[in-house]
């Protein structure tokens, strides 16, 4: 697990992987290692989706090695000369020096080392988008603890104290005399303390009892006992029969809590899952860059080693005219090498925003440079399996199983809420008085001083349509949930399908384009012996050449970007899984600090 700062983290994550597709490393697993089993709460919904997977995958259903290492005829008909070829093709080394020309403070531009390992570390360490994800499930947990507290104890308490003189009536004898003082003045102090616990059946139980403590003065006439302390112990139950009865119920709130928990938690996976993807995809992109320099640099190379040649032999046999135009294809190359320059530079500051670190930072004008060779690795798919996969794994989907699980609940409550208010009451109290709190509460305890109240009270608005409406807008809600379910299925279907037809199709466009560049390295080659023998250069042998560079140039740089294609199409196939995460050994870690 990984903080910034003081923020905490909810991320613990691995990234060295040698079982992960990459085209820096070695080759990837299976894409059905992560099939688990289907888990969804629309059980009938989901049966009919799995035989539709099932009907339409059965004939399919098989591991398909894709054929990326298989020699071509035309690798078999040169293979006596792969080492020479080998020689010639442009950008085919491990190493990514290149000339990357001048940045922004118009200096040489220095060039850093980042690899794919890193660059995930830093983006989910850093990436402003997961700051922002990582906090959703932390304030989800404390909603979820909020509305349990509902059911906590509530103490309260309250103390007063009164003094009043009242004049009173007075009662007079035959004879004329008072029998009763004239006024009354009493000193009160009053205490009351109360235990409060609202139930999961939906009543409310609660003890109380009160103190009060009187000491009155009646002009002669005396009191017993006085002071007099008057003391009561309550039970007191309030319960509903009907509308607002039973767990389900009272615990409504608590369970959308925790789904609105979980949802948040899918969330966070699926922001996850996009920052790898991007960032993968980003550095894919840089180093097709990077290697797209070196073909142009290659490129202006060769074409200056024309001109130097031409240079030499202008004298005898190089006409003004075919110096002219190879002196032109250089300055288009140069041209190009700067553009291309300008490219890289922009790739490296799309990186540089995805993994926001202060390793690397954006303002910076160091270029960030792949580390290790590009490669394409051969991957085992399965249509049926990754479909399985993806209905098991995506967080969208997850989250709109969890949808259909709030909206089950809410039918539940406007269920109830159509039946009518039935509530009971139920109340003993036990009377107490002595002259000190303790002989008050002997004689509470004592049981001879008991009241009680037992009573029902009934409600029904007449139509009943406000709840019923509300009952069928909750199903509605409930039946729009499921078909966006549905429709959620529907895209993940057309998405791993898109990415499992980009792995296909990239793949041969590999193989295709690997023959098409060593048929052009070959021709090269011949041109190249044919130069070392013949007399003079003629303008056509001079345009077949630079032409024949351009060829091998472009051939390589097709088949660098089918390369490149095929693994970012493995990349957006475990996105569309949602096994990004897992390829790449990333853990969650759901305990927050």
């Amino acid at each position: 697990m990984f903080t910034k700062n003081t923020q905490t983290s909810a991320i613990a994550f691995i990234l060295l992987i040698p079982a992960c597709t990459s085209p820096f490393s070695v080759p990837a697993n299976s894409v059905s290692d992560s099939v688990t089993e289907i888990k969804t709460p629309i059980k009938t919904k989901t049966t009919q989706i799995n035989t539709v997977f099932e009907n339409e995958t059965k004939e399919i259903d098989i591991q398909i090695q894709l054929p990326i290492q298989t020699i071509t005829k035309v690798e078999e008909a040169l293979k006596h000369r792969t080492e020479e070829l080998n020689v010639l093709v442009p950008a085919n080394t491990p190493s990514w020096d290149s000339d990357t020309g001048v940045n922004l403070h118009l200096l040489t531009s220095n060039q850093r080392p980042l690899s794919l390992q890193e660059a995930l570390f830093f983006s989910l360490e850093n990436n402003i988008d997961i700051q922002i994800a990582i906090l959703q499930p932390q304030i989800a947990e404390q909603n979820t603890i909020q509305a349990e507290a509902a059911f906590d104890f509530v103490f309260g308490a309250g103390a007063s104290k009164k003094r009043s003189r009242i004049p009173q009536q007075q009662i007079l004898s035959p004879v004329g005399a008072p029998l009763n003082s004239d006024e009354t003045s009493t000193d009160q102090f009053l205490s009351n303390a109360s235990l409060i616990k609202n139930l999961y059946g939906g009543g409310t139980l609660t003890a109380s009892t009160n103190i009060t403590k009187s000491e009155t003065e009646a002009g002669g006439f005396s009191y017993s006992p006085d002071p007099a302390w008057q003391t009561v112990g309550t039970l007191e139950l309030n319960q509903p029969i009907l509308r607002n009865f039973g767990k389900k119920i009272t615990l409504a709130q608590v369970r959308l809590s925790e789904i609105n928990k979980s949802q948040s938690d899918e969330d966070l996976r699926s922001s996850l899952n996009t920052t790898v993807a991007a960032t993968e995809q980003s550095y894919l992109d840089l180093s097709f860059q990077w290697k797209k320099l070196q073909i142009s640099l290659w490129l202006l190379e060769q074409g200056e080693q024309v001109v130097e040649i031409l240079e030499l032999r202008r004298s005898y046999d190089t006409s003004e005219a075919d110096y002219a135009q190879a002196v032109a294809t250089v300055q288009q190359r140069t041209a190009e090498v700067i553009k291309q320059q300008s490219v890289v530079q922009s790739a490296s500051d799309n990186l540089k925003k995805l993994i926001n670190t202060d390793n690397y930072l954006l303002d910076s004008e160091d270029i960030i440079q792949p580390v290790g060779e590009l490669s394409a690795n051969p991957i085992s798919i399965s249509l049926r399996q990754a479909l399985i996969t993806a209905v098991s794994n995506r967080p969208d989907l997850r989250n709109l199983s969890l949808q259909i699980n709030a909206r089950e609940i809410d039918v539940e409550v406007a269920d109830n809420a159509r039946l009518p208010q039935l509530d009971m009451q139920a109340q003993m109290s036990f009377y107490g008085l002595g002259d000190n709190a303790s002989d008050g509460y002997s004689e509470v305890f004592g049981g001879d001083y008991v009241n009680y109240l037992v009573g029902l009270s009934f409600q029904v608005p007449l139509g009943n349509r406000s709840a019923e409406a509300n009952f069928q807008s909750s199903r509605l809600k409930k039946m729009s949930a499921v078909a966006t379910y549905k429709r959620g299925v529907q895209q993940a279907t057309i998405e791993v399908k898109s990415a499992l037809r980009n792995i296909v199709t990239n793949a041969a466009l590999i193989q295709a384009n690997k023959a098409f560049r060593v048929a052009q390295t070959e021709n090269l080659r011949a041109l190249t012996v044919e130069e070392e023998t013949m007399a003079g250069l003629t303008p056509t042998f001079l345009n077949l050449k630079l032409q024949t560079q351009t060829g091998l140039a472009s051939a390589r740089t097709a088949e660098l970007r089918a390369i490149v294609d095929y693994n970012k199409s493995i990349s957006s196939l475990y996105k569309a899984m949602g096994t990004s995460l897992e390829q790449r050994q990333i853990e969650l870690d759901y305990s927050y600090n």
